[in-house]
């Protein structure tokens, strides 16, 4: 019964097949599913805007210059109740060449930083290249 059954669709499918005209492609096919898939690529869905746009890393950077400048370089002589209160007084006039005076580092943790800072001056540039490429396929 199964044979029957499959006999029977074989032959349908014959039939079907046979009737059917082979259809073609127009000429410009190709160009035009090129064109497609290149306006596809355009797209607003794929462009890459930043989190933080470069006018707002431009004042964080700004305002952590100028603090640190602050810091180091201004002086305050004032003294407020408050900062007396909770025992900070001491940290608003402190100088930097005593603060750092008795700060001493090994070889061993130079010679770490110093490999930090090269793998990481190596690896920023290798990470950046492959992510540019992958934004470059999608």
């Amino acid at each position: 019964m199964k044979e029957n059954a499959d006999k029977h669709l074989d032959d349908l499918s014959r039939k079907v097949i046979g009737k059917s005209s082979v259809e073609s492609s127009s000429f410009d096919f190709t160009q035009t599913v090129m064109s497609q898939i290149k306006a596809l690529e355009t797209s607003r869905v794929t462009t890459y805007v930043p989190l933080i746009s470069k006018r707002i890393w431009l004042l964080i950077g700004v305002s952590i210059v100028s603090m640190l400048w602050y810091i180091l370089f201004g002086s305050s002589n004032t003294k407020t109740t408050w900062l007396e209160y909770l025992k900070l007084d001491h940290y608003v006039d402190f100088e930097v060449t005593n603060s750092f005076s008795s700060f001493e580092v090994s070889q061993t943790m130079f010679y770490i930083a110093l490999l930090f800072a090269v793998m990481l001056a190596i690896q920023i540039p290798i990470l950046k290249h492959q992510l540019d490429k992958r934004f470059e396929q999608h």
